[in-house]
Order: structure tokens, then C-alpha cells, then sequence
């Protein structure tokens, strides 16, 4: 591999980035956001939004979210190319990032902490954060106690809560989740199999069949949606819950049906190329109207008969033969027109 496909391979550095060293450009510190409008605010309060730091279980690290204070919470999504810039006015940003929101359930972040400290025994969410800050704002700020029923027993004491974590209802929460997800990738008709990038681009009848008619495709890909927000071994007990198989078994049982259509589509194309066997008055009638036998010759018999002798030829007539006679060294119309 050359130097030039080696440094086009990975991604720029983040100008803005600490530690990186460089002097950061009044160009440079421009990047391109795109955010939801659920968190722009309804009027001109103090209200601001706040770039925070969460545990991603996907990722087995902290992650950046962006906040509101109405409790509303969107992780902050990064798309990075080589050897990309924007052109904001009249400045050349080199910083070719795109930033984007999209909303994430805090019930999702909340599972890693649960099944952590939850797993033997009932805690209080307080008792849960301790020692963490930005997982007690998390629990206590921005996840509505009510939906952690899903995924943990509640038991009550008094004015506190404790809460347990409960695999069996997890995986039927989260097996929900991903069949709400697959149902709206199915009904944006988002191609899901495994050549998804070509079929993108041939949208055809035969296509949208078979993507219809493959429901694992659409639970697959939903599956791996769901999962981007779980911890490694939780994705593992959801797609086995789904009796989702793996991507290679998939690809497998593809080729199999594959040629299984094949073979099935030549049996079916042998089975129709066979003569169709027609009957005495159809076949003498197309032979009389193509004019090849006399109009006094017994059609029936020429056919019908096994001992029958040849096919007899009409006669030329003599205005024919003279035409013909005349045709004889000259070229046909068909000759000028062929490729030279």
C-alpha cells in the first residue's frame, strides 16, 4: 500500500482537540452541528444546553451527550472523513467533522449500572451513584423512575424505592424495543440484507419482494440498532431471545436459498421449452394460410397420416417466375445497411 493511500486511510486529527499541540485558527474552531429542533429552546430564558459526559455501555466508555433542562437527552454523533473541510462563507474550515444529535433512551444507559450494582440485590438509585456524579445526574435527572419497571423488580419501603435488576424482563423490554425498530425500517423500506448498499440504488419489483418477504433481515439490523446502546455479552443474550443467527450462518442459509431458486427456476424453464402438441385443424389451418400447400391438398392427411409422402409445393406462377428471373445478380436492400 502507498504512502498516499496510507495517510488517505485515516481520519484528520481534530484541530480543536486537547493535546494536540497546534495553535487553533479562528477558522478552526467553527464546526458543523446539526441539532434537533426538540432541544432548541421555546423562549429566551436562561435555559442553555449542556454538553455532558455519560457511560456508553455500546462503547465501554464515557460519551458525549447533549442535555436540556427540561430532562431531555440526545447522544452526540460524529461522522469523520479524511481529507474533508467546509467552506462557511468566505473561510475554509478544515475541520470536515459533521456533528449531529439523536435522541437516546436514558433507560438504555441506565441498564449498565443496574446490572452492575443490581444484579444480587435491591438498591435505592441514590445508593447506585454514589460515588459517580454524572451517573447520579443521569439517574436522578433524566430517567423517569417509572420506566425502570421494565427492566427491574420495585420494591417499595416508605417514601424509597428499590430496584433489582430483572433479566428475564429486560430481554422481553428490549425484544420489544427492537421489533418497534424493525417494523419502521420496514415501513421506510430500508433495504436490510447483505448487498443493502447496491440495492439501494436498483430499486426494482423482484427486490422489494424479496426484502419484504425476509423478515429476519429487518430484525438483524434492528438487533444491531438496539445493540449499539447494550453491553457486549447483553447484545449476545438478545440475539439469541430473537433466535437471530449470526451474520456468516446468514450468509450461508442466503447461498443455500439461492441456489435452491436456481435449480428450482431451470426445472421450471425445461418443463416450458417442450413443444406444445397442436391439434389437426390448427396446425392445418396455419399451414393453409401460409400458402406453402396447394389450396386442393388434404391437410388433414399430409399430417394426420404416418405413410403420407412429402409436403407438395404450390407452383410459381409465371409472373413470379419472371420477377424471380430478374432478381437473379442483384443485391438484396438488406446489404446496405449492414456494418462495413
Amino acid at each position: 500500500m502507498s504512502k498516499k493511500a496510507t495517510r488517505a486511510s485515516k481520519p484528520k486529527p481534530d484541530p480543536d482537540a486537547e493535546g494536540s499541540g497546534k495553535k487553533s485558527t479562528a477558522s478552526a474552531l467553527k464546526k458543523v452541528l446539526f441539532l434537533s429542533e426538540k432541544l432548541l429552546p421555546k423562549d429566551a430564558d436562561d435555559q442553555r444546553l449542556r454538553l455532558e459526559r455519560f457511560h456508553h455501555p455500546g462503547k465501554g466508555k464515557e460519551a458525549l451527550f447533549v442535555t436540556h433542562p427540561d430532562g431531555q437527552m440526545m447522544e452526540l454523533l460524529e461522522y469523520a472523513e479524511p481529507r474533508r473541510s467546509w467552506l462557511l462563507n468566505s473561510e475554509v474550515c478544515s475541520n470536515g467533522r459533521i456533528y449531529m444529535t439523536s435522541p437516546v433512551d436514558p433507560t438504555l444507559l441506565a441498564l449498565h449500572h443496574l446490572r452492575k450494582h443490581c444484579a444480587q440485590r435491591a438498591m435505592s438509585l441514590d445508593n447506585i451513584a454514589v460515588n459517580e456524579a454524572s451517573t447520579s445526574r443521569l439517574l436522578n435527572e433524566f430517567l423517569e423512575p417509572e420506566s425502570l419497571k421494565c427492566v427491574a423488580d420495585v420494591k417499595s419501603s416508605g417514601d424509597q424505592k428499590f430496584y433489582k435488576y430483572n433479566q428475564e424482563r429486560t430481554l422481553a423490554w428490549l425484544a420489544l424495543k427492537t421489533r418497534l425498530v424493525a417494523a419502521i425500517l420496514k415501513e421506510k423500506q430500508i433495504h436490510c440484507g447483505h448487498s443493502a448498499q447496491s440495492q439501494n440504488f436498483v430499486r426494482s419489483e423482484k427486490l422489494a419482494a424479496e426484502n419484504a418477504s425476509n423478515e429476519m433481515d429487518y430484525t438483524r439490523m434492528a438487533c444491531d440498532i438496539v445493540g449499539r446502546y447494550l453491553d457486549a455479552d447483553l447484545y449476545d443474550l438478545l440475539t439469541g431471545y430473537l433466535h437471530v443467527p449470526s451474520e456468516i450462518q446468514a450468509i450461508v442459509e442466503e447461498k443455500n436459498a439461492a441456489q435452491k431458486r436456481k435449480s428450482k427456476a431451470g426445472k421450471d424453464e425445461g418443463s416450458d421449452s417442450k413443444k406444445i402438441k397442436l391439434n389437426d385443424s390448427d396446425a392445418g389451418a396455419r399451414l393453409k394460410s401460409s400458402g406453402i400447400l396447394d389450396s386442393d391438398g388434404d391437410l388433414n392427411a399430409s399430417i394426420t397420416s404416418p405413410t403420407a409422402g412429402p409436403l407438395k409445393e404450390r407452383s410459381l406462377t409465371a409472373k413470379e417466375k419472371a420477377l424471380a428471373k430478374g432478381a437473379k445478380g442483384t443485391k438484396s436492400i438488406a446489404s446496405f445497411f449492414k456494418v462495413k
